[in-house]
């Protein structure tokens, strides 16, 4: 049974509220008040949701969708998963320099030097989503099952603050992706969790002042 394309256009749609979501991260830290520990705390925060979501949705590839799709790719297919893996680690890499600069957010902090960590971990992240959606994704749609899938889902729904991701997605979104991505959702099932999870992201989002 072939995959549906829900997923891999929910896989595009995270690419793009990952990357939105560093522009804001990038934006808060040039505009905080680094005297105020609740604006700080708010900040740091929000970025460990971003950082978490990340981390979640790379581990969730790197053990239900590659390894699957190795058993069965051609040589050259290989290479292009593979290299998925080592892209993986140099976005860790890159995320964890700039969450050691959130995390020692002071008025004593570097800014420029901060913003730069972000900026850098945005080309990356940019390069690697570009990356898996033109060649990644291709691979895995011949290979993986919707099974494979459904283990993929169960994994992105056991991770914490799984419940913001959706209307996270959608934040800032455009129309028809936003439109999408709840259109995933059964309708009954959607006319529950809509409002309750986008209540929960608008707190959340409110809290951490971003």
């Amino acid at each position: 049974m072939a995959v549906d394309a829900d997923h891999f256009r929910m896989n595009t749609a995270m690419h793009a509220a990952f990357q939105r979501e560093l522009q804001r991260l990038s934006r808060a830290v040039a505009a905080v008040d680094r005297s105020d520990p609740v604006a700080t705390s708010g900040l740091q925060r929000r970025f460990r949701f971003f950082a978490g979501t990340l981390h979640t949705h790379h581990v969730g590839e790197d053990e239900y969708l590659w390894p699957v799709a190795l058993e069965r790719a051609t040589p050259e297919e290989k290479a292009v998963l593979r290299s998925m893996a080592a892209e993986h680690d140099a976005l860790a890499a890159a995320l964890d320099r700039a969450r050691a600069g959130v995390a020692a957010l002071s008025p004593d902090s570097d800014i420029p030097a901060l913003r730069a960590h972000l900026d850098d971990l945005a080309k990356v992240l940019s390069g690697h989503c570009a990356h898996e959606e033109r060649d990644a994704v291709p691979v895995v749609a011949k290979y993986a099952s919707p099974e494979d899938f459904t283990k993929l889902m169960k994994h992105a729904r056991s991770a914490e603050d799984a419940d913001l991701v959706l209307p996270w997605v959608c934040d800032g979104a455009p129309a028809e992706v936003a439109d999408a991505t709840w259109g995933m959702l059964p309708g009954f099932v959607r006319m529950m969790v809509k409002p309750m999870t986008t209540r929960k992201y608008n707190k959340f989002t409110a809290e951490c002042g971003i």
